[in-house]
């Protein structure tokens, strides 16, 4: 069997986020210039910056995904959370367009995962990779 792993861009995973951060400092900003002039204006900027650097430093690291024998793992941007699902807690697995979706037994949840961070040539060897690990038939 094909292990499949691929490191997902940062520029893919974690501009987008920063690009609406940014645009929500923004409008945070001319609410509070609106109301209380340049002070507030100053003091929300004051406040709010640092705790997005804060955070961006602190929910940043790698973006990945990984397809072995035991399961499949991703994480996919910097507000994900890295992911874990094992074959064997796999009830059915639906290959949409844009997203896989797995169906865990015995919850019957659903865990989405967008392939939009990966071109069309690596979500199709993903799909291969996942049929492969599965014993189901290609893709």
């Amino acid at each position: 069997m094909i292990d499949f792993e691929f490191s997902i861009p940062k520029s893919k995973a974690e501009i987008p986020i920063l690009v609406v951060a940014g645009i929500l400092c923004f409008v945070g900003w001319a609410f509070h210039f609106g109301f209380f002039s340049w002070t507030g204006g100053f003091i929300y900027l004051a406040i709010v910056l640092p705790l997005l650097i804060v955070f961006y430093f602190k929910l940043r690291g790698q973006y990945f995904v990984k397809v072995n024998k035991d399961g499949i793992s991703w994480r996919q941007n910097i507000i994900s959370r890295f992911i874990y699902i094992p074959w064997n807690y796999l009830q059915r697995v639906d290959y949409l367009e844009y997203e896989i979706n797995f169906m865990l037994k015995e919850t019957a949840q659903v865990v989405s995962f967008a392939t939009s961070g990966l071109s069309d040539d690596q979500t199709l060897e993903l799909k291969q990779a996942i049929s492969d690990a599965l014993g189901t038939k290609p893709i």
